[in-house]
C-alpha cells in the first residue's frame, strides 16, 4: 500500500458516504420487523403480532436520522465544527447499539407494549418469541456510524476547505489543481461554471 491509499481511503467524499450509508442501514432495519409473537393459547382465533424496530426501540428511529443529519452537516461544516459533528456521531452510534442490544438480550420486554396493546397481556405465556435479524442490521448501522464518527476526526484534519473563503482579487475563490476535490467540481457546475478552467494552477474558481 503506497502512502497516498490511505489518504484517498479516508477522503473527504468517502467518510461522508460512509456516514450516509451507517444511517440509511440503520434506518433500514429499524423500519422492519424486528419480533412476531405468536398469539396466546386461547379459544379465541387472533393472529401473531409484528413489532417494528420504531416500536421495540423507539430511540434507535430518531438516533438513524441524527446520524444522516450528521453525515450531511459535515459536507459543510468548518474545521472545528467537523469535531463537533464527530462527536455527536459517535455518541449517536453508541446509543444506537446501546439500545438494540437490550432488544436481543429480551425481546418480551421489548414487545411488551405491542403485546398488551394487542392481547392485553405484558407476556404471551409459553410463546416462542421470533426474533428477525433486522436488530442486528440496524446495530451493525450503528457500529459504522462509529467508525465514520472516527475517520472524521482523524481524517479532516487534512481537508483542504479552507479554500472555499479564500478570494483572488477578482473576487474568486481560489481552488488550484492540488486542492480540488470531487465536491469543488459538483459545486462549480451547479453554479453553471467549468471546474477545468481557471487562470494557471487555479482552477474550478468559483464566484460566492
Amino acid at each position: 500500500m503506497t502512502e497516498t491509499e490511505p489518504k484517498r481511503l479516508l477522503s473527504r467524499r468517502n467518510v461522508i458516504l460512509l456516514g450516509i450509508a451507517a444511517g440509511l442501514v440503520g434506518l433500514l432495519g429499524v423500519t422492519q420487523t424486528w419480533i412476531t409473537v405468536p398469539p396466546p393459547s386461547s379459544g379465541v382465533q387472533l393472529g401473531s403480532v409484528a413489532v417494528s424496530g420504531a416500536d421495540a426501540a423507539s430511540a434507535v428511529l430518531a438516533l438513524t436520522v441524527v446520524g444522516l443529519a450528521c453525515a450531511v452537516a459535515a459536507t459543510i461544516a468548518g474545521k472545528i465544527a467537523r469535531y463537533i459533528v464527530a462527536a455527536v456521531q459517535f455518541l449517536v452510534g453508541a446509543g444506537v447499539v446501546g439500545f438494540v442490544i437490550p432488544v436481543l438480550l429480551d425481546p418480551h420486554k421489548a414487545a411488551a407494549a405491542k403485546v398488551s396493546e394487542a392481547f392485553g397481556l405484558q407476556v404471551v405465556p409459553d410463546a416462542a418469541y421470533q426474533l428477525s435479524f433486522w436488530p442486528v442490521v440496524s446495530m451493525v448501522g450503528g457500529v459504522l456510524m462509529v467508525l465514520a464518527a472516527l475517520a472524521l476526526a482523524w481524517s479532516s484534519r487534512g481537508w483542504t476547505s479552507g479554500h472555499r473563503y479564500e478570494r483572488t482579487t477578482g473576487g474568486r475563490a481560489v481552488v488550484t489543481n492540488e486542492t480540488m476535490d470531487d465536491i469543488d467540481r459538483w459545486d462549480a457546475f451547479t453554479e453553471g461554471e467549468d471546474p477545468t478552467e481557471g487562470d494557471g494552477d487555479v482552477k474550478g474558481a468559483r464566484y460566492h
